[in-house]
């Protein structure tokens, strides 16, 4: 079955469907949600402990198949199932940080289990092709970095050094060099262009090979 299929069918209301592509996908999914929760606590808008990274893609893929019509057409399966993760852990933030700045709960509670407000706002296939196209002065070349960095790298520089990439920056590198997206699934997923993406993978090649 191809990706078209697949998605036809999930969009139709097969959830076993979609449960297999979210189990397929799992390990990687985990990974993500751990670095999320890594930086979050690094910048202090999550305590320890307060979410897990199984409870993290949980809320994430609730929301994937509550809003599963709303994918881009450009966008793969798998690559939705990452950028509803992404927007979960956004959103959790922003609503702590809300909470936190109310004083309404301490900061080690969790934060209620209402349901996320997740309406991420894409442009259709048409429009992303009219920003998506380098010009004719700007080659692939120009916006890729020079060379690949083994995944383990990444993940290692990921962990121990939480802040030193923007958010944007950090999910761009874990997207395209450790889950194997390629520059336009990149961008579709963080709704950039690749003329911003290059640049932050070149970025993270230059940090990580430093610390290297």
């Amino acid at each position: 079955m191809d990706e078209k299929d697949l998605w036809e069918r999930i969009v139709a209301g097969d959830k076993e469907a979609f449960d297999r592509l979210v189990e397929q996908e799992m390990a990687g999914l985990l990974e993500a949600a751990r670095h999320e929760i890594a930086y979050y606590e690094s910048i202090g808008d999550f305590p320890p402990r307060f979410i897990t990274p199984e409870e993290l893609v949980g809320e994430a893929m609730i929301h994937a198949w509550d809003h599963r019509e709303k994918k881009p057409k450009g966008m793969k399966p798998r690559g939705w199932l990452y950028a509803m993760l992404f927007e979960a852990a956004d959103e959790i933030a922003a609503r702590r940080r809300a909470i936190q700045a109310h004083e309404t709960l301490s900061t080690d509670e969790r934060v209620p289990d209402d349901p996320l407000v997740l309406d991420p706002d894409y442009d259709d296939d048409e429009e992303f092709y009219e920003w998506y196209q380098p010009d004719e002065a700007l080659k692939w070349e120009d916006v890729l970095p020079s060379d690949a960095l083994p995944p383990e790298q990444i993940v290692t520089f990921c962990e121990q050094e939480p802040q030193a990439l923007e958010p944007v920056e950090r999910r761009a590198a874990m997207l395209y060099f450790r889950l194997d997206f390629d520059l336009e699934q990149v961008c579709r997923i963080l709704g950039r262009k690749p003329e911003e993406v290059g640049p932050m993978l070149e970025k993270t090649r230059k940090l990580v090979t430093a610390k290297g």
